[in-house]
């Protein structure tokens, strides 16, 4: 049966005592839609994988839930939400259409309301967006358009070049230099500048800047004035699907992984869920947590860096264990999922029904989100910015008949709160949240019927993720290019496929083709002409 029918449950193929019975050429020590990109890419060039996922459902970050007993036909997305950096490469080789992929893009990408009752939103038309601007801030037109073509350049530059700068080994900063040649200020945003800089830069009205700053920070345990912030907007601008626009899996996200998943199964690849790794053994394989050892000439690990290490034990040499323990991954965000048995009612829209469009950004402004951050800092949550979904506005499959589902993004919350616990305060800090949206929504509370909430230390339970961080690190520039990990580590054998690699985090899969490329290049050479052509 297909992943994609039974939602990636996909239990066990076989006893865990027949998949120990043989020598597998990889291992894949997690079914995140990374793992399983790598799964496949090994597959398909005639390699024996295994994966093995600890959870009960393949996906990792990117995967789909029944959360509301009471309503099971709602289907959840509970940490990744929308799609826009998966790369082309992946969706054609792996056949991922296919195998029931496909996306509907959000038109307009943002909508921002203000206290004073007015409101802008991004269309993905550029005209229409330039008069969206005009209508709020006249003189910022020229502006505004000057700050989309930066961060187009950028965009060029990286991927749409003479060479896609994600896929394979990342460029160093000479490299990078070279590439942006002449346009300096491009390469300035990109490594060192604060979001906050660049935008006031470009625009002077303070609710432009209330609606640009927050992409600098998404995801990201920094505030907008902090240094290299814009290069975390850059990096969500890079996307070549669809040009680059952002948009929902129809079905919900983990219907990326799933389909993933399903191309690895057609290419010999077998999967198996609810099967606990306790430990990496290099060039043995891993040991489970039932103390079998599955035997595996190479292992390709999805895990976070902090995970994976822990998994190596003393087999990890003292400079890549310092270097993971310097690496960042604490996470500001709480995921509220709720039921709605109805679309609130923002007042500032000009048309009801589009805010339910859009990427809904909840603000109070600049200075606000960095206080905000730094009031997490110190521990106390301070979930003031926002990004609102309405996956079901697009896609009614996702939730029943009449109903709709909403999703909210909410910065900054700390892992470890100053008072309290989040096993004593979590509903508290996802009202403080909701009472946010509910300043421009003031029905949205009434409509929830039902409510999953994720702080920080939720997901790292659930998913696995260090510091509950879906993008298993920070992506700011310090953590990124060749400051990031590539796939080859310092343990013989061993080899990393998750977010924490180049090209960094969100839905994008060419981590685990980088991954399996890196082991076909370094293993067995005379098995690789028997292998089909990857382009």
């Amino acid at each position: 049966m297909a992943v994609q029918q039974v939602e990636g449950r996909v239990g066990l193929p076989a006893p865990i005592a027949e998949l120990a019975a043989r020598r597998w050429d990889a291992v894949v020590v997690g079914g995140g839609h990374n793992g399983l990109t790598a799964a496949a890419y090994l597959a398909r060039a005639g390699r024996s994988v295994l994966v093995l996922e600890a959870r009960e459902r393949l996906g990792g970050a990117a995967t789909l839930e029944r959360p509301f007993a009471d309503d099971p036909d709602y289907l959840i997305s509970p940490c990744a939400y929308v799609v826009g950096l998966l790369h082309p490469l992946v969706v054609s080789e792996l056949g991922l259409a296919e195998r029931g992929f496909a996306v509907t893009l959000v038109d307009p990408s943002l909508w921002c309301p203000f206290e004073d009752g007015t409101s802008v939103a991004v269309w993905s038309d550029a005209d229409a967006a330039a008069k969206e601007v005009a209508a709020l801030a006249p003189s910022d037109v020229e502006g505004y358009l000057a700050y989309e073509a930066l961060f187009e350049r950028i965009r060029r530059t990286l991927r749409l070049g003479p060479r896609d700068t994600w896929v394979g080994d990342s460029p160093d900063r000479a490299e990078l230099a070279e590439l942006f040649g002449a346009d300096t200020e491009a390469l300035d945003v990109l490594l060192h500048r604060s979001i906050a800089d660049v935008v006031c830069e470009h625009v002077r009205d303070e609710r432009l800047r209330a609606l640009l700053h927050g992409q600098g920070v998404i995801g990201t345990w920094a505030g907008p004035r902090d240094p290299g912030t814009a290069g975390v907007h850059a990096m969500h601008s890079l996307g070549t699907l669809n040009d680059g626009r952002w948009g929902y899996v129809r079905g919900g996200t983990g219907r990326v992984s799933f389909a993933i998943a399903d191309a690895a199964v057609a290419h010999g690849a077998v999967l198996a869920a609810g099967v606990p790794v306790a430990a990496i053994e290099p060039g043995e394989g891993v040991r489970l947590a039932g103390g079998e050892l599955i035997a595996a000439d190479v292992v390709v690990s999805s895990a976070d860096p902090k995970r994976t290490t822990a998994l190596c034990g003393d087999a990890a040499p003292g400079p890549w264990r310092a270097r993971v323990d310097a690496w960042r991954s604490t996470s500001p965000v709480v995921k509220i999922n709720c039921a709605l048995r109805g679309l609130p009612v923002f007042p500032a829209a000009p048309d009801p029904d589009l805010p339910h469009r859009a990427m809904v950004t909840i603000t109070s402004g600049l200075d606000a989100t960095q206080a905000a951050f730094e009031r997490a800092v110190a521990g106390h949550p301070a979930p003031s910015w926002a990004e609102v979904y309405f996956p079901s506005r697009y896609d009614p499959s996702v939730a029943p008949e009449g109903r709709h589902v909403m999703s909210v993004f909410a910065q900054y919350v700390p892992y470890a709160l100053a008072e309290g616990s989040w096993e004593t305060r979590r509903e508290e800090i996802a009202d403080a949240a909701l009472a946010e949206v509910a300043r421009f929504a003031p029905d949205v509370v009434d409509r929830i019927e039902h409510r999953q909430v994720l702080g920080p230390p939720d997901v790292e339970a659930r998913i696995g993720l260090t510091g509950g961080h879906i993008f298993q690190g920070d992506c700011l520039p310090d953590q990124m290019w060749d400051r990031r990990f590539g796939p080859r580590t310092a343990v013989p054998g061993l080899y990393l496929a998750g977010a924490a690699t180049h090209p960094g985090g969100s839905v994008i899969g060419v981590n685990g083709r980088n991954a399996a490329m890196a082991v076909l290049a370094d293993t067995t050479p005379d098995r690789l002409p028997s292998a089909p052509p990857l382009s």
